[in-house]
């Protein structure tokens, strides 16, 4: 099996994550993205993987004390613990529809994760189900998140959909549990990673020795912020 390679939030090591200059270069370039989907006040999906903006925009507070329209005057800043390229232009949050289009006439794998693993977002599933009908994507696109619940409300809303439970935890019986929560994957910490003969992939995997230990054990993917070295590297061993 080729281990599918994603870029986390982009591509960290290069643009601001989560930044559609991000989006853009990995749309060229890469082969499968993740990144985090938030609601906004009134009901927009964003993309930030924090709740709150702090520490990668200009501003404070939840997202979800802001309306779309609010968040348009906020912009993203680079991570003052990463060493990252400085766009030229100011950058908005962007919103969910403004990713979906840039990867609509791709053949990038996308991961969507909703973030309702520590705030809830009232109809969040249904709301993205909605806008990922208005692309053609769906047969590329897993969603995902640390809240089974969540994924518990998507499948009930639509059955036809890639479903992946994230966890830092050991999952006990896991082939167990993806039938009875009808999971297609699970994504691990890459400290936890089963020996069950599952569809998992891992995260997030930065350095090259155990970018090389996904590698050889075939895992399904693994989650990165440098997707191009991690590509390299695949070529060399896999």
């Amino acid at each position: 099996m080729k281990t599918t390679i994603f870029g986390h939030r982009g591509i960290p090591v290069k643009f601001i994550e989560n930044s559609r200059t991000g989006f853009e270069y990995l749309a060229q370039k890469g082969e499968a993205v993740e990144f985090d989907v938030h609601l906004t006040k009134d009901n927009v999906p964003v993309i930030m993987h924090d709740e709150q903006l702090d520490r990668t925009t200009n501003s404070t507070g939840y997202i979800k004390n802001f309306n779309a329209i609010e968040l348009k005057n906020v912009h993203l800043i680079n991570d003052s613990n990463r060493h990252q390229q400085l766009v030229s232009k100011h950058e908005s949050i962007p919103t969910l529809e403004e990713v979906f289009e840039i990867f609509n006439h791709t053949n990038i794998f996308l991961n969507v994760e909703l973030k309702t693993d520590y705030l809830s977002y009232p109809g969040i599933e249904k709301i993205v189900l909605n806008l990922l009908k208005k692309y053609d994507l769906s047969r590329r696109v897993v969603l995902s998140s640390f809240n089974i619940f969540t994924l518990q409300r998507l499948y009930q809303l639509d059955h036809t959909q890639n479903l992946a439970f994230l966890s830092g935890n050991k999952i006990n019986k896991p082939q167990q549990f993806m039938a009875t929560n009808h999971l297609n994957a699970l994504h691990l910490d890459r400290k936890v990673v089963s020996d069950a003969p599952v569809l998992q992939r891992i995260w997030t995997v930065n350095s090259e020795v155990e970018m090389t230990m996904a590698f050889e054990q075939q895992l399904g993917g693994l989650f990165t912020d440098d997707f191009e070295k991690a590509d390299q590297l695949r070529d060399s061993v896999q």
